[in-house]
Formats: structure tokens, C-alpha cells, sequence
């Protein structure tokens, strides 16, 4: 009787052991409502996600991630769980994540002392994808600007992979995540409609083969969902039906602008106008050109991506036309001391991303564009 007595109460200390464990798990999840990559909030302290994700790792079983990943009402709870999972190399992340293609759940994350955001679906692609794409690590805003500002830091790759998924190695991690997963997933990402929310669709669309088997996808993007991302991808199977398209995109240069040329609403499509004249440079573009040309070198308040993809467009055409075009822009920037310097120094940045050599003696004859 006694030891019957002994072993009841064991088990029930066991059992409330284990439920009390578990109502800690849940607490630290339901207080989880950013993420942080780094364990240092670039003053010195460390932020309280670090601190809480941290706990989570040490206390949570993969039964408990797993719970947590799929339902946990709190978004970067559920990325959190995922992120651990799959730094267990537990299998289970599958599932998992081809469920929560969906979902769109928004949330913070710190980089040090920079605050971005994503949604439960994007950071979960990225958890996986960055071992085989090293884009998707420069594609958040701490690690893009640093990155840029310290070219030596590309050789710390390793380290800064690390800091993603701690452990295993990736050696390990590529057992459950191969690389034909990451073909696989990128697959149902580009046929999956509606998965615009996920940063990596980007990327596949930048290296998809113009093959004409893409072309009804593509033009389903873009006509259909109305992801503006998909024009130039579309543009490079040159189709007469597809040029109203990138000229409408142009010429919505103001839109989401005020009479201060600062953003009040969405803005237009224009940037992705302009990459998409890079890749099929056709006369029918320059009179849009024009108009964006002329609205740019009046702004006080500058679109820096657009003057850079302004001059690649014009560049592209690489014929005389082209070139008088780009001198006369730089003649009118000479009204404003401001305006000239960053036209300058963004056809400089375009001219040393894609160098031809007609137009070397722009450079020359703008001196000032090498300092």
C-alpha cells in the first residue's frame, strides 16, 4: 500500500512538474510579440525578445515548438518556434511550414537598434532558404546596410550565418533541407498564387529562365494579382501586348507624392517600370522617359533607387539617342546644386554597376562624378 502511495505521488509531482513547464512555455510565448537577431539592442543592453526567445530554447521540447509554431495566436511566437525547430533539424518543420504559406501575421524585428518587420510566412522561407541564397541575408535592412558599408564582413560569412541558426551546422541542417527542398519550395512559392507577402518570390523571379512554359504564370502575376514585381521578368519575352503595361507604370512617377514630392499615400509603379525598360530597351519607352526625367530633376526630395535605375534604363539602349539623352539630363540637374550631386553620383553607381563603354566619356567630361 505504501509504495502504491509512494508512486502516486511521484507521478503527480511528475505531471505537475510537466504542467508547470508547460504553463511557463505558453507564459514566454504569449509575451513573445517581436523577434530579435541579435542579443545586443546597439546601446549596450540586451532587448527583452533575446531574452525571452532565449528561454524558449532552453525550456521548450520539439513537442512544445511544434504547438507553438502552428497555432501560438502571437505571430513572432510562431516564427520563433519555427526558427528553433528547425535549428533542432527535427523533420517536423515541413509540415509546418508548407501550412503556413499563408500566413501573413506581421510582427517586429530588431537588428540591434534597427526595427524592421516581417510576416510569419516570409521569415520562415528565409530561416530556410538563407543556406542555399546568400541574398536572403542581405535582404534585411541591418544586414544590407552593413554589409555594403563593410565589404570585409563578407568574408565573416559563417559568423553572420550563425546568428540565423545558431545550431546545428549547416552541414547538418542541409540533411533535412536539401537542396533539391529548397527547388522544390521555390516551385510551389512561383505556381502558388497570391504569395506576393514572401520576399523570396523576388529572387526567383530575378534568375527564372525566360522560357515561354513561365510566360502564363508570370503574366497571371502581374495582370491577374497585380504583383508589380513580375513586369520585368515579363518584359524579357519582349511581347508588343506587354509595352502599355511598362509605359502605365512610368508614368505614375507622382503618384503617392505630394506637391513637395514627399510620399502621402502608395507610390507608384515607376521603379519597376524602369527596371523593366533595362531589360527590353525599346523606343516606345522614351517619351514616358522624358516625363519622368523632367519630374525627377525638379524634386527637392529624391527617390535614390529611381535616378540609379533611371540612368541603367537609358543605358541599355547603349546607342547615340541614349547618350545625348543622359548628357542633357545631367546639363539640367546643373540648375540645383543638390539635384546635380546625386544625379551624379547615382549615374556614377549605375555606370560602375553596368559599364558601356559609350558612355565612359560622360564621366570624363561630368569630372566632378569621380570624386
Amino acid at each position: 500500500m505504501k509504495k502504491r502511495l509512494m508512486l502516486c505521488v511521484v507521478m503527480l509531482s511528475i505531471v505537475t512538474a510537466v504542467l508547470a513547464q508547460d504553463a511557463k512555455v505558453v507564459a514566454i510565448a504569449d509575451s513573445l510579440t517581436r523577434v530579435s537577431r541579435y542579443n545586443n539592442n546597439g546601446w549596450g543592453d540586451t532587448p527583452e525578445a533575446w531574452t525571452l526567445q532565449e528561454h524558449l530554447k532552453k525550456m521548450a521540447s520539439n513537442d512544445d515548438l511544434v504547438a507553438l509554431a502552428r497555432s501560438h495566436r502571437n505571430g513572432a511566437a510562431r516564427a520563433t518556434a519555427f526558427r528553433l525547430l528547425v535549428a533542432r533539424c527535427d523533420s517536423r518543420y515541413r509540415d509546418i511550414l508548407y501550412s503556413s504559406l499563408q500566413d501573413t501575421a506581421c510582427f517586429r524585428v530588431q537588428y540591434n537598434d534597427i526595427i524592421g518587420s516581417s510576416n510569419v510566412a516570409n521569415y520562415m522561407v528565409n530561416v530556410l532558404t538563407y543556406h542555399w541564397d546568400f541574398q536572403s541575408l542581405r535582404d534585411s535592412i541591418y544586414m544590407d546596410s552593413l554589409l555594403r558599408s563593410e565589404p570585409e564582413l563578407m568574408k565573416k560569412a559563417p559568423h553572420l550565418y550563425e546568428t540565423f541558426v545558431r545550431k546545428p551546422t549547416v552541414t547538418d541542417f542541409r540533411r533535412i533541407f536539401t537542396k533539391e527542398d529548397s527547388v522544390t519550395l521555390d516551385s510551389v512559392l512561383f505556381f502558388t498564387p497570391n504569395m506576393h507577402h514572401i520576399g523570396r518570390l523576388s529572387s526567383i523571379l530575378e534568375n527564372l529562365p525566360t522560357e515561354e512554359r513561365y510566360y502564363e504564370r508570370l503574366h497571371q502575376m502581374y495582370y491577374d494579382e497585380g504583383y508589380t514585381n513580375a513586369l520585368p521578368a515579363l518584359l524579357r519575352y519582349h511581347r508588343e501586348a506587354d509595352k502599355p503595361a511598362v509605359i502605365e507604370c512610368l508614368l505614375e512617377y507622382s503618384k503617392g507624392l505630394d506637391e513637395r514630392h514627399v510620399i502621402n499615400g502608395p507610390e507608384g509603379r515607376t521603379n519597376e517600370g524602369l527596371e523593366a525598360v533595362a531589360l527590353w530597351p525599346d523606343p516606345a519607352f522614351l517619351p514616358a522617359l522624358r516625363e519622368v526625367r523632367n519630374y525627377e530633376v525638379t524634386r527637392t526630395h529624391y527617390d535614390y533607387p529611381r535616378i540609379r535605375l533611371f540612368y541603367l534604363a537609358l543605358m541599355a539602349y547603349d546607342d547615340e539617342n541614349s547618350y545625348n539623352f543622359i548628357d542633357e539630363t545631367l546639363r539640367m540637374t546643373g540648375r540645383d546644386k543638390t539635384t546635380r550631386q546625386y544625379h551624379l553620383k547615382f549615374f556614377r553607381e549605375a555606370y560602375d554597376s553596368s559599364p558601356r563603354p559609350r558612355y565612359e566619356s560622360l564621366l570624363n567630361k561630368y569630372g566632378e562624378i569621380r570624386k
